[in-house]
């Protein structure tokens, strides 16, 4: 793209979601930027405001805290946290306060949901496998054996004399990948507030954090991701400040066999990728944890439920893309935000009447 002095500019393009800027004002504020391979994906941070040397020293110490979070929740490394409860056999594991503190809000977000988000199904994830060189479709025995516990409701978490522990029954696995991101995004956000850091983007590979307004004052727009596009290609456009934006569908990751295509998103009921209405659903809130985990939870629910869930639960902002049909849902709150920019698609309210 060629830069004029005042051009509409593409500040950043991700798998999910693409964030744009309207016009640069004038004495443009400096802008520290950084990429890494961080939680199975690549984090991009982007800091904006007048001290640069400051905002280097911020950005290095964000990915210090992203590496030191990833070291208590990644099931794919083999002294953290969720590992050593994973292979414990069932006996009670010591953890830090901070994976205690996830695994009771995962737990409790299983339970708002009815176990359609589940962090106990750390077998099923490692079952498939997809998304890794040993993808593979299971086969029923193997499914049925990951599923004997009763997933999340097995999982005890307690405090005693100030310390923590976590036990599982032999066999249960954890796996956070579905809120982990959006909870290390909200650790970020609370840290760059308390440093005083008023403009941010934190991108953790389709989740997004937006510290503030854009650097012309005004709410950034995001363009979501069209799902049945190329990346970088979008169906609508919401506009947010101090928000979190999240958007997860079967188009992420998947593997074909046999002329079928297995995506990642299980269903905890199953243990096969989940069955869904939809091929896409974004949550935008300030609880990027809680986007996160209800990403998963109302593309498992599928339309019907997932209404449900959403008049019981209002003032949620979602948008949904159907798979049957060129349509697009969006709650009322998400009303307020969001502007169909594919005509191709026609937009109805899902979850009640807009105020």
């Amino acid at each position: 793209m060629k830069k004029s002095g005042i051009i509409a500019a593409v500040l950043l393009a991700v798998g999910a979601l693409c964030v744009f800027s309207g016009r640069w004002p004038i004495g443009k504020p400096h802008e520290v930027s950084g990429e890494n391979f961080r939680l199975g994906t690549y984090v991009k941070l982007r800091l904006l405001g007048e001290d640069k040397n400051f905002f280097e020293g911020e950005l290095a110490a964000m990915d210090g805290e992203i590496v030191r979070l990833e070291g208590l929740f990644s099931v794919n490394i083999a002294s953290s946290d969720i590992s050593r409860l994973n292979g414990a056999g069932g006996e009670w594991v010591k953890v830090t306060p901070e994976t205690a503190a996830l695994v009771k809000r995962s737990l409790a977000i299983a339970a708002l949901t009815d176990g359609a988000f589940d962090p106990a199904i750390g077998r099923i994830v490692r079952l498939w496998g997809i998304g890794t060189p040993g993808a593979r479709v299971p086969k029923p025995a193997e499914i049925r054996a990951a599923l004997r516990s009763k997933g999340y409701k097995e999982v005890t978490v307690r405090e005693n004399g100030g310390e923590c522990y976590i036990k599982t029954p032999p066999g249960l696995w954890l796996d956070l990948g579905a809120i982990a991101k959006g909870h290390v995004a909200d650790i970020l956000k609370e840290r760059l507030a308390a440093d005083g850091v008023k403009r941010a983007v934190i991108d953790l590979g389709g989740n997004l954090d937006l510290v503030g307004d854009s650097p012309e004052g005004r709410p950034w727009r995001l363009g979501l991701q069209h799902p049945h596009k190329p990346r970088g290609e979008y169906f609508g456009v919401v506009e947010v400040s101090d928000r979190s934006v999240v958007t997860s569908g079967p188009y992420e990751r998947f593997f074909e066999q046999d002329g079928v295509c297995y995506h990642h998103i299980f269903d905890p009921a199953t243990g096969y990728p989940a069955k869904s209405d939809f091929d896409s659903v974004s949550i935008i809130d300030r609880d990027s944890a809680l986007a996160d985990a209800l990403c998963t939870a109302l593309f498992v629910m599928g339309r019907v439920k997932a209404e449900k869930f959403l008049e019981k639960n209002g003032g949620l902002a979602a948008v949904f893309v159907l798979a049957s049909e060129d349509k697009v849902l969006v709650t009322p709150e998400a009303r307020k935000i969001f502007r169909l920019t594919d005509k191709n698609f026609t937009v109805d309210t899902i979850g009640g009447e807009s105020p």
